[in-house]
């Protein structure tokens, strides 16, 4: 007993068209998950450099840069960070989160909040964040996927509350 060419043609038509419909869900769902990966890490990050803060008794801070952003313990007290003078805890690369990146239309450009420094922030050794002014600091960064209208936020209080926040 065999199937007969058209009962083959019939099942292959139908899983392709399965196929053609399920699919648009499917990297949907795929790059929504990239984005969100994205917005856990960066909000862990946070969360990383305001424990070493603690933990270490000195200035932790995360510097956003083009392709990265790092972590590191801000020796020299200059709230920015200096490859020469402070500690690296941990780089993270946005490659890691293929199609997503910093979003352009929010915070001046760059898709950062944050003001004095305005790439980052720095966590003082009492965990609340703090401006190179001497005030608290606080900020968002702002996280799209490439072709999509998501966008997840992860913002800074100035009393140190770490939140991620979705829309679109």
């Amino acid at each position: 007993m065999g199937f007969t060419v058209m009962e083959l043609i019939t099942v292959i038509a139908t899983i392709a068209i399965l196929a053609a419909i399920a699919l648009p869900g499917f990297i949907g769902w795929r790059n929504n998950a990239q984005l969100g990966r994205a917005a856990r890490d960066v909000y862990s990050s946070f969360q990383k450099a305001k424990m070493e803060s603690v933990r270490r008794n000195g200035n932790c801070g995360v510097e956003f840069r083009a392709n990265d952003y790092v972590i590191y313990m801000d020796s020299d007290l200059s709230f920015d960070f200096n490859a020469l003078n402070d500690q690296v805890i941990q780089t993270v690369s946005w490659s890691q989160y293929p199609g997503v990146r910093l979003d352009p239309s929010q915070g001046g450009g760059d898709g950062l909040t944050f003001s004095n420094p305005d790439s980052g922030l720095v966590f003082a050794p009492d965990g609340l964040p703090r401006n190179n002014a001497g005030g608290l600091g606080s900020g968002t960064v702002f996280m799209k996927y490439q072709n999509g209208s998501r966008q997840n936020t992860v913002t800074i209080s100035t009393v140190g509350n770490i939140q991620i926040n979705q829309s679109g």
